[in-house]
């Protein structure tokens, strides 16, 4: 039994020298002993001893890199309501904010220095419970955004997809600042009144459809080719009867007006002209959705309107560059359209928000 026990003993110690001796051996990589613990570490791995959690000092650097967290971004700001029922709430869309995250919107912040802070968190935090988009708005753009509270897709009821039907025959005006007088290849397109634009357009997989919509150029300045110091550009506004990728900006820019501020469709060369001389914001397109008239369904029996006046930054450009436009503008809106650009409607509601965001 003892010769057993110490031919054992032989064995076992062969097994070990020749373990260690096969690690030392290896040029490319080290171990280093000490109190029953082990580190063995290479370019490629680094492996620890359950029996000890230290590490060597060179290691203990890049472990506090990894555990260090940044401190957290705290986002204060206003949603304003602009109209809320019980199934539904209308909240105005400030320009440069994405309603949700998307990959495409992804691309974008990673630009940013700040966290984004999208409509659909925004909206949430507003009404104190989770809410459903029911349309989106470009980033660029302003205006009516319309959401339902999540509640209200729940227990066999659907407001989501009664408000995504009703949109199909909703009332949709837009208030657009495009570059141009108003006039085309011999046509007078503010004496047109309300025009229609029938052109297909690709969606954002190739596909073609179907795309109608309703123009109508309120006012509107030229410069005589140069001569006078003032801006080119007119008021139009817009109903689009279909609702296709980016159908508005599409068909005006088919009309040699595009909108300011578009950058995929619109003009360079205005765009940089209208940011560097005349303050137009980054990432500002020129299109607010100022009017919803949504028609009446089984839990919206009364319809949804809505009304988001002129966001502050499309108005301060009018007022600073395109007085005698504007005024002209509210002028035949108001007696002819029945609209107001800035009047405030009555039972909107501004609520303070305070987000928390882990960078």
């Amino acid at each position: 039994m003892k010769c057993f026990g110490f031919a054992l003993a032989l064995l076992l110690h062969a097994l070990v020298v020749s373990t260690v001796m096969g690690l030392t051996s290896c040029s490319s990589a080290r171990c280093i002993f000490s109190r029953n613990r082990y580190i063995f570490s290479s370019k490629q791995t680094r492996l620890f001893s359950l029996s000890s959690s230290r590490s060597t000092d060179a290691e203990a650097p890049k472990k506090k890199a990894r555990n260090k967290r940044s401190e957290p971004y705290i986002f204060n700001g206003t949603v304003t309501i602009v109209d809320r029922g019980e199934h539904h709430v209308v909240v105005a869309k400030p320009p440069t904010v994405v309603c949700h995250h998307s990959d495409w919107s992804g691309s974008r912040s990673k630009k940013r220095t700040v966290p984004e802070i999208p409509m659909l968190q925004r909206t949430r935090e507003a009404v104190q419970e989770r809410v459903n988009l029911v349309h989106r708005l470009d980033r660029g753009a302003s205006g009516c955004l319309l959401l339902t509270l999540a509640k209200s897709d729940e227990d066999e009821l659907d407001a989501t997809a009664s408000l995504q039907e009703a949109m199909t025959k909703a009332t949709k005006t837009y208030v657009a600042l495009v570059r141009g007088e108003g006039k085309i290849h011999g046509r007078d397109l503010k004496s047109e009144g309300w025009f229609e634009v029938d052109r297909s357009i690709k969606d954002e997989s190739g596909n073609l459809n179907n795309a109608t919509t309703m123009f109508r150029f309120v006012a509107g300045q030229d410069n005589d080719s140069g001569n006078l110091d003032r801006a080119r550009a007119s008021i139009v506004l817009a109903r689009p009867k279909s609702g296709r990728w980016h159908q508005i900006r599409r068909h005006l820019n088919g009309l040699s007006h595009p909108i300011l501020g578009d950058s995929s469709h619109g003009n360079s060369e205005t765009n940089r002209e209208w940011r560097n001389e005349r303050g137009l914001p980054p990432e500002r397109t020129c299109l607010h959705l100022l009017t919803l008239d949504l028609p009446a369904k089984d839990m919206f029996p009364s319809g949804i309107k809505a009304f988001c006046p002129l966001a502050d930054d499309m108005m301060s450009l009018l007022e600073n560059h395109l007085p005698d436009v504007l005024k002209e503008a509210e002028q035949t809106l108001r007696e002819e359209e029945g609209i107001e650009l800035t009047s405030t409607q009555r039972g909107s509601e501004e609520v303070p928000i305070q987000l928390t965001v882990q960078v």
